[in-house]
């Protein structure tokens, strides 16, 4: 663990102590565990700050480029029951009938880091793969959300990421995956030091693999 702590701090900017008492930043920490597993860590990165449109700039919890796509995740740990569809403005987390609580529909909110991510890198949304993670202990099953959203908990996003990188279509070339990290690295969290060395890693990386 302390590894894994070393280098999510060093590419969010949050202490050990922040990450583990702060329960939003302990979900994008066990995430972004979760995600450097499959990708390595030279591609996942984490709070990157793009400008929105309807506010100044948007915060993205943890990203990765993989020739199948940039995948954008949002990260809500949250328990309880999870009521919802794509159309409603919030969703509510519920644990019994008097602690219900309002929290704004991360559909919608994974939808303008995406724009945000497709504007900054001038991308189309078929090369972006948004996608929505609850905790282990969130109940899932109240959301009405169809088939075109990608909603999972923790045990499940990894089975969705690995079928897509066996199953899925190449669409970004080695060359436009290094320009893309690069460029999103200049927007992440992170002392320049940090940036500049993990712009080394990645270029390293994907020579070797040209």
């Amino acid at each position: 663990i302390t590894f894994y702590t070393t280098k999510y701090k060093e590419k969010s900017g949050n202490s050990f102590f922040k990450m583990y008492f702060d329960k939003g930043n302990y979900g994008e920490f066990i995430l972004y565990r979760k995600v450097i597993r499959i990708f390595g860590k030279q591609i996942v990165l984490t709070n990157i700050y793009l400008d929105n449109k309807n506010t100044e700039l948007t915060e993205i919890d943890v990203l990765a480029v993989s020739e199948k796509g940039i995948y954008v995740f949002e990260m809500k740990n949250y328990s309880g029951y999870i009521y919802g569809s794509e159309k409603d403005k919030e969703w509510t987390q519920v644990f019994n009938r008097r602690n219900k609580y309002k929290f704004y529909n991360p559909l919608r909110q994974n939808y303008s880091h995406t724009k945000a991510v497709e504007n900054y890198l001038n991308v189309t949304k078929e090369e972006i793969i948004p996608i929505v993670v609850f905790s282990n202990n969130s109940k899932l099953s109240k959301i009405n959300i169809g088939t075109n959203h990608n909603v999972f908990q923790y045990k499940d996003v990894i089975k969705f990421i690995k079928n897509n990188e066996r199953k899925g279509n190449n669409l970004i070339s080695e060359s436009s995956k290094e320009k893309y990290l690069i460029d999103l690295l200049k927007k992440c969290n992170m002392p320049d030091e940090i940036k500049l060395k993990h712009i080394e890693e990645v270029k390293e990386l994907l020579n070797q693999n040209a």
